[in-house]
């Protein structure tokens, strides 16, 4: 069977992503787009951790992350003042919403408050995630999907562009497949019922940006069942 149109190749690319023991949402928005499928699983020590400090919750929308992201962990033993947080962030945030965010922060069990009413995170559960995969599907435009591909690294683990069987077999056998390994991008050749790596994507742990990737994976947190 050939597929006629990119949604044909959603289903067995999910599964594949199950089959390796993640959760997975389509159509994930990111800053610059929407990536067809990303998958997710959690670090259980982590998860445990954090469970255990009762931040059953997810910590919410972009800046609230970007927010506890400037503030300094327990142990590092230098909270930061809210002043120079409504500060640090006077470009783009009034000092309300700030003061908002930080409010939440606080009531949801991510920081804590000295006497001097100086911030500091609690933590001790990062990386939350285990692995963070995401899959771009095409037809062909090749280099288009390429582009796309390299852009998901910014927040995924690996990256991988799916095409149909034919298609990535044709590809890895061209000197375009130089340009998928300099990118660290992978290829996943799609068929009906099954898919298969045709080209590993290099793993970018460390090099994601941090605030994407957790905000990324706070999005699954969200979603979540209880159990797992």
């Amino acid at each position: 069977m050939r597929f006629d149109y990119e949604n044909q190749m959603v289903e067995p690319a999910e599964a594949w992503l199950k089959s390796k023991g993640l959760m997975v949402k389509r159509e994930f928005s990111t800053p610059w787009g929407i990536c067809d499928l990303v998958g997710c699983s959690f670090n259980k020590h982590n998860v445990k951790k954090r469970l255990r400090l009762g931040q059953v919750k997810s910590i919410g929308p972009h800046f609230r992350v970007m927010l506890l992201s400037h503030i300094p962990d327990e142990a590092e033993n230098r909270p930061i003042t809210a002043h120079r947080l409504v500060t640090r962030f006077s470009d783009f945030f009034d000092e309300a919403q700030v003061m908002l965010e930080l409010d939440r922060l606080q009531r949801d069990r991510f920081v804590r408050r000295t006497p001097r009413g100086s911030f500091y995170k609690v933590n001790g559960w990062v990386p939350l995630h285990k692995k963070l995969i995401a899959v771009e599907l095409k037809l062909s435009r090749i280099t288009e999907v390429l582009h796309q591909a390299i852009g998901h690294l910014e927040f995924a683990d690996e990256s991988y562009v799916g095409l149909p069987m034919p298609t990535a077999k044709r590809l890895v056998a061209t000197s375009k497949k130089t340009e998928f390994i300099r990118s660290g991008v992978g290829v996943l050749g799609i068929e009906p019922n099954k898919c298969r790596i045709l080209l590993k994507s290099r793993t970018s742990k460390g090099n994601s940006d941090a605030v994407i990737q957790t905000h990324s994976v706070e999005r699954f947190w969200r979603t979540r069942s209880k159990g797992s």
